[in-house]
């Protein structure tokens, strides 16, 4: 019997169901060698110029394995979700601008397939909240009364420094459930239910020009951001994109430190 390279063995044996590697034509057959080993055929071809062809594939007779009760539970460990945050205008506060007010998770999924139709869903992770002013020269501060807004020219002593971004931001380890509906091949999903957050940090940022130089001043609190967030959430997915919407129940901000709004996120995630 002729012997085979055991590299090529190995890599012949833990390859997939047809496999084969490309041969040419116009080439003109010597020898051909055929293998049997643990269920699975190689073909060795020698040609007349000396060359040779390795072709294999998996014994027709496979062993399949058919699980007649399969699990209703479905976990994800890790998927993220990117979408804007904004809030009502005339409240209080300063108007943001949805391009830079950055809504991200990153959360672990499980599913629970009650019937073919019928999901209910949980989401455990973090979430982060930006909100990016639309006036760069207006500055959260944290004073002991609650939270101010004021003109930049009151934090900075140089008028010749030149606002480019102001913002604030707070983060949330979140629990959330939806019910879900979907077709019975799951390519549309609709879905609503809640969700309960805990803040875990929050921050001001205030950044400006000075001197060509950028400088960057950080407001290392919570800013008053409220310790627990909870609210609502819709789902619709389409195929492998879902579309979701959240809104905050509660106010962003401790009770008489800050303005009576809520918090509005929107955005997508891929399956």
């Amino acid at each position: 019997m002729r012997k085979l390279n055991l590299t090529i063995l190995v890599s012949l044996f833990f390859s997939g169901s047809l496999l084969s590697q490309t041969t040419d034509s116009t080439k003109v057959e010597n020898q051909t060698t055929e293998f049997t080993i643990f269920g699975k055929s190689w073909k060795v071809i020698k040609y007349e110029d000396g060359t040779k062809s390795y072709e294999w594939e998996t014994d027709k007779e496979e062993y399949s394995h058919s699980d007649k009760h399969p699990s209703k539970f479905h976990y994800n460990f890790l998927e993220s979700e990117v979408g804007i945050n904004v809030w009502p205008v005339d409240k209080g506060a300063p108007k943001v601008k949805p391009w830079g007010s950055w809504y991200v998770a990153l959360q672990s999924e499980g599913t629970w397939k009650a019937t073919k139709n019928f999901h209910l869903k949980s989401y455990l992770g973090v979430n982060w909240y930006n909100f990016k002013f639309e006036d760069p020269g207006l500055v959260a501060i944290k004073t002991p009364g609650g939270i101010d807004f004021v003109d930049y020219t009151d934090v900075v002593e140089n008028q010749a420094a030149i606002p480019t971004k102001s913002k604030i931001s707070a983060s949330y380890a979140t629990l959330t459930l939806i019910p879900s509906l979907q077709t019975n091949d799951g390519k549309m999903r609709i879905g609503a239910g809640g969700y309960l957050g805990y803040r875990l940090g929050g921050r001001g940022k205030f950044v400006y020009e000075l001197d060509g130089e950028k400088v960057k001043d950080f407001t290392k609190s919570n800013m008053y951001a409220a310790n627990f967030r909870y609210g609502v959430r819709g789902e619709i997915g389409i195929a492998d994109v879902t579309l979701f919407f959240n809104y905050d129940l509660n106010n962003f901000f401790e009770d008489q430190k800050g303005p009576e709004l809520q918090a509005i996120s929107f955005g997508v995630r891929i399956n």
